[in-house]
């Protein structure tokens, strides 16, 4: 996926980097928030260096909405283990903060059967059998739906025709090009389903992401990832939720926790 940056000097303990941020990678008007997590995970890991190429570990909160176009990445170093470092990384969009992160780096391996897990992977229609999501119209852009192919069960689809299934869960098949899907993907894979909410019957454009958590465990097998969101609690104007994903083989490689912003209806 397109996510590069490139590095502009270190001075000190901070490594400074700029980068375009792509407007493809929109819904609506804003970017996504996974797209720009991605962003700051191809700067941090070439901070932490060598020993550390890929991101493991996120904790981001999205401050304000950056545009398409130029922007100035800051990471800074805090450790540098054997297994793991840790940085701090901010995204600055004229000249102003709008995504700041804890990121720790390491070296992740291809997928294989856990020790223990207690994450079950939904069942699925094949591809041919789901709902495509479009990339929008002119009311409503949604160009990240031609960047990301979405699938979704016809199941979880049901909000588009008024008909939400009430559970608060969405599935789909994600592909993201390449066929092998690099580890800063897995950070848009986490971020790309409709929000929960819609099949709750919350239909509102409106779910900003507050703050977002995602632990990558895997480097994913080429073909298509399966993605499940899932709604844990709405209430007082938010929702937390929590997002799976599964390689081609089954391995469970990512996994985020995020709190978002929700208008809900007003009880009489």
């Amino acid at each position: 996926m397109a996510a590069a940056v490139r590095a502009a000097e270190a001075t000190g303990e901070v490594h400074r980097y700029t980068a375009e941020l792509d407007g493809h990678w929109s819904v609506g008007i804003k970017l996504n928030g996974g797209y720009l997590l991605a962003v700051l995970a191809n700067a941090a890991v070439d901070a932490a260096g060598p020993d550390h190429p890929h991101p493991v570990a996120v904790t981001a909160q999205f401050v304000a909405a950056p545009e398409p176009g130029p922007a100035e990445i800051a990471v800074r170093p805090r450790r540098r283990g054997r297994a793991a470092a840790q940085l701090h990384a901010e995204l600055r969009s004229g000249g102003a903060i709008c995504v700041e992160a804890l990121m720790t780096c390491g070296r992740l391996q291809p997928g294989a059967a856990p020790y223990w897990s207690g994450v079950q992977r939904p069942e699925l229609p094949p591809e041919e059998d789901c709902v495509l999501v479009p990339a929008g119209d002119e009311r409503l852009p949604m160009p990240l739906f031609d960047a990301v192919s979405v699938l979704m069960d016809p199941v979880s689809a049901g909000f588009v025709a008024g008909r939400p299934s009430g559970t608060g869960g969405m599935t789909a098949w994600l592909r993201i090009p390449p066929d092998r899907p690099d580890p800063a993907a897995l950070l848009v894979a986490l971020d790309t389903l409709p929000p929960a909410t819609f099949d709750l019957g919350l239909m509102s454009t409106w779910v900003p992401t507050l703050q977002l958590t995602a632990y990558l465990r895997a480097l994913p097998a080429p073909g298509p990832l399966r993605v499940r969101q899932r709604a844990r609690l709405v209430g007082a104007d938010q929702v937390d939720e929590e997002c799976d994903v599964w390689d081609s083989t089954g391995a469970l490689v990512a996994s985020a926790f995020q709190l978002a912003a929700v208008r809900l209806p007003e009880i009489p």
